[in-house]
């Protein structure tokens, strides 16, 4: 397909964009009483659904001359009936795509969703009215970015990793990829099919409309948490939110927050949260610069590491300090997974590449417990962990699966319990095999909860971007001598 603007017009007007079966089947349970299918339910529905929503706008403002502003707007424009009609048509995005493309799709969609939450708040701070239109422009500002893996995975793929990357040329690197860059391409297609005028203008850098500066602002943000790994934010980004939101700067880090808590608490269960996000729960936010009490954090972890929070291993990890070693970092991460969640065991096993195995590294573990000092595990012996490592994820053993996976494990590594869940890992750097987290609760009777496996999620995300972080400093050092 040529890269040009009329071809990705067509070929966006051809596709046909899913929605999440959790959508359609909430309509379904309540057609058994029509009378409760109102604009106001179906609003709401396709408030966590983008590809639905995107559906209703596409549908309503192509065969209405009138400026639509709202998704309530658009439903009651099409009328009641039309809408029902066509949600029950639509595929389900669950049954259109494999699992590695849905669960990125699904992230998407997570963006959406708080670009939609956090602009709305932040409009609210300001005093502003029309919030909804403010809601229906952000949730659909990505809209080019999903509809993507439905037309050219591939690309959808590659441009992903371009917005990950925590550099400033993506612009430059969409038009390569796609002939233009994303905003390029989605103020053509929104102009095609006469969208709401916020979104049209979203995509502009000329445009002087501060309920569009929100949504921009807002969509920087979430683009710095994940493209950096980080929850913690860059001085001159704060003073922007803390200007635009109307607010004292020290108090705007921990609004900020406060919001995405909300968010992720009014969000349905289908719509994923970043587990840097989910930290948030545990580990407030703060302005991003290193200064003095980190390093006296430092100290008092390698002298007393009973009194050190979770929150101060993650700032350890972040810190920046380049005479950290890998090892080093890793040693912090098995701190914070001990003495900051409270695992009784936490261990880092490193790959040897040469004699393809798995060694003891670093671990902290409850007295009482098998001693896994010497324990090493060969890939071509052991054919849980040869699967495991050969690419990045994440394994829970619990007590629903213990009978699949439990006489895999090193004896010593086995549950001790019938109702222990156990995690462990493969973990890569720089896609590049390092080695693998194992914690659990030992012979406690504690269970594992969500926010458990979210917070060890997070912790190896921090980790790796410490490491890659230090990896690339050497290099440059290396460079400038």
């Amino acid at each position: 397909m040529a890269k040009t603007l009329s071809n990705w017009i067509k070929t966006f007007n051809d596709c046909e964009i899913p929605i999440l079966n959790k959508s359609k089947s909430k309509l379904q349970d309540l057609q058994e009483n029509e009378q409760d299918i109102t604009v106001t339910v179906l609003a709401n529905i396709a408030r966590q659904d983008p590809g639905f929503s995107i559906n209703i706008l596409r549908h309503a403002c192509k065969s209405n001359r009138r400026e639509i502003t709202t998704l309530s707007h658009a439903i009651s424009l099409i009328g009641i009936p039309l809408v029902v009609k066509m949600l029950l048509r639509l595929p389900e995005l669950e049954k259109t795509l494999n699992q590695t493309l849905l669960s990125k799709v699904l992230n998407e969609y997570s963006r959406q969703y708080f670009t939609a939450f956090i602009a709305k708040e932040w409009s609210q701070l300001r005093k502003e009215s029309e919030n909804q239109e403010i809601y229906t422009a952000a949730l659909n500002r990505g809209f080019v970015r999903f509809i993507l893996y439905f037309i050219d995975s591939d690309k959808a793929i590659k441009l992903e990793k371009i917005y990950l990357a925590p550099d400033e040329n993506h612009k430059i690197k969409e038009k390569e990829l796609l002939g233009s860059n994303v905003d390029e391409i989605a103020q053509a297609i929104a102009k095609n099919w006469n969208l709401p005028e916020l979104i049209r203008e979203n995509y502009s850098g000329k445009h002087h409309n501060p309920k569009i500066t929100g949504i921009r602002l807002v969509a920087e943000l979430l683009r710095q948490i994940y493209s950096h790994s980080s929850i913690q934010y860059p001085e001159e980004l704060i003073n922007r939110v803390a200007e635009y939101i109307r607010i004292p700067v020290d108090q705007t880090p921990g609004k900020i927050n406060s919001i995405i808590i909300n968010a992720i608490r009014n969000s349905e269960e289908h719509i994923p949260c970043h587990p840097l996000l989910q930290m948030m729960m545990y580990c407030p936010s703060s302005i991003k610069k290193e200064n003095i009490e980190t390093k006296i954090k430092i100290k008092k972890l390698k002298g007393s590491p009973g009194n050190v929070t979770f929150t101060d291993y993650i700032e350890i990890i972040r810190s920046k300090d380049t005479d950290k070693s890998t090892q080093d970092l890793i040693a912090v991460a098995i701190k914070a997974l001990k003495e900051g969640i409270g695992f009784s065991r936490a261990i880092f096993m490193q790959f040897d590449t040469n004699e393809k195995c798995l060694g003891v590294k670093v671990h902290l573990q409850d007295k009482e417990l098998p001693n896994i000092k010497q324990l090493r595990i060969s890939m071509e012996l052991n054919k849980l962990y040869s699967q495991l490592l050969k690419k990045e994820q994440t394994l829970c053993i619990n007590p629903k699966n213990q009978h699949k996976y439990s006489h895999l494990l090193p004896e010593k590594l086995r549950p001790l319990k019938s109702s222990a869940t156990i995690i462990l890992n493969s973990f890569y750097v720089n896609n590049r095999i390092i080695g693998s987290f194992y914690v659990d609760y030992g012979n406690k009777d504690k269970l594992l909860t969500p926010y458990d496996l979210k917070l060890f999620k997070a912790i190896c995300t921090e980790l790796k971007t410490a490491i890659e972080f230090s990896i690339e400093n050497k290099k440059a050092i290396k460079k400038v001598a």
